[in-house]
């Protein structure tokens, strides 16, 4: 190896080595605020999956269930996950010092609609608030996620309490906005206010506050999901609902595709699709993918294990929503145990858009 070889190789080793030292700096450092506080790095340490991102891992402490005893909140990110995953860790410490993992969550709403991770707020009345804050064009914009302690029968839990959302971009919006405000009245007994059902994306009502005027008086089942339905990195929103007049199979689905100021446009909607309470299975979620979304079917009783799940995959040429792929199983508990997965293409049933189907 020559010299200026040499200079080179040690010269990116030494980068290397920078950059691994600073990222275990930008953990620790988070950490070591922590042991004046009663909390071990060690032990804390223990609770990090070793393929989470060093530089994407925090710590925070506080009491978080009123016992006077330091706990931990930890918040990192995976490795060869979406870019917007984040995962939470409620660990509650005993007079000991030792830590256990009560709950956790994975949230999605890191790197969304010009919003990014800032801090994690723990009250002296236990509360916890996951904050967001805007970077650039969307600098002045933020999201307050808020949860409140609850023990019953020696159980913990966290409510979702409050949840507050600003948008602002410097061209599209750049007026003062309103912000979206969900209270903890209006998230009574949806299931999706606990934290631990986050990751279900079961928390709906702040979607539903940004497209409240499409909803009918007379709407039953009403769910709101979001994700990214055409790739264009602005959050999407699907609307699945009943009206309570029409029969129990029928089904409402619209799609609301997210515009530059903030706002959703509906964009297609389905009033046809009658798969809910048919065929022994009901209906379970919406999952929506980088362009693609799915209907999600389940059995139950007796046709416990019977599914049928819907594709449909955004076309940049159609500018719209194809079927793509339909999926499904029947079983019944008296069958003869042969039930197979049958799957169909466009190939078996050619070119379908949405709201055709």
């Amino acid at each position: 190896m020559t010299k200026n070889e040499q200079y080179k190789w040690e010269k990116t080793m030494v980068k290397l080595n920078f950059g691994k030292y600073l990222t275990t700096i930008l953990f620790f450092c988070c950490l070591i605020s922590c042991l004046g506080q009663g909390i071990s790095v060690q032990k804390a340490e223990e609770f990090v999956p070793k393929s989470a991102i060093l530089s994407e891992t925090r710590m925070y402490v506080g009491d978080l269930n009123r016992d006077g005893i330091k706990d931990a909140l930890l918040r990192f990110k995976v490795l060869n996950e979406p870019s917007e995953n984040e995962h939470f860790y409620l660990l509650l410490a005993k007079k000991d010092g030792t830590l256990n993992i009560v709950d956790k969550d994975i949230f999605s709403f890191n790197n969304k609609n010009g919003i990014v991770f800032d801090k994690i707020t723990i009250s002296k009345d236990c509360n916890f608030t996951v904050e967001y804050i805007g970077t650039e064009s969307n600098y002045g914009s933020y999201r307050k996620i808020t949860f409140n302690y609850h023990s019953e029968y020696g159980s913990h839990y966290w409510i979702l309490k409050r949840d507050e959302e600003l948008f602002v971009h410097k061209v599209f919006a750049p007026a003062p906005q309103k912000p979206i405000i969900v209270t903890e009245s209006e998230m009574q007994n949806i299931g999706g206010e606990y934290f631990g059902n986050i990751k279900e994306n079961l928390y709906d009502v702040i979607l539903r506050k940004k497209i409240k005027k499409y909803l009918p008086d007379t709407t039953s089942e009403c769910r709101a999901y979001s994700g990214d339905l055409n790739r264009d990195n602005f959050e999407d929103i699907i609307l699945r609902f009943k009206i309570s007049t029409e029969p129990e199979t029928k089904e409402h689905f619209y799609l609301f595709t997210g515009q530059d100021d903030g706002t959703y446009k509906l964009v297609v909607q389905n009033d046809n699709i009658e798969l809910d309470n048919v065929d022994g299975h009901i209906f379970d979620k919406v999952v929506i993918k980088n362009g693609y979304f799915s209907l999600e079917y389940t059995g139950y009783g007796n046709t416990s294990g019977t599914y049928e799940i819907v594709t449909f995959k955004y076309s940049e040429v159609a500018k719209n929503w194809l079927l793509h792929r339909v999926g499904s199983k029947f079983v019944h508990r008296y069958g003869d145990g042969n039930s197979k997965e049958e799957i169909t293409t466009p190939k078996d049933f050619g070119k379908i858009l949405f709201k055709d189907y």
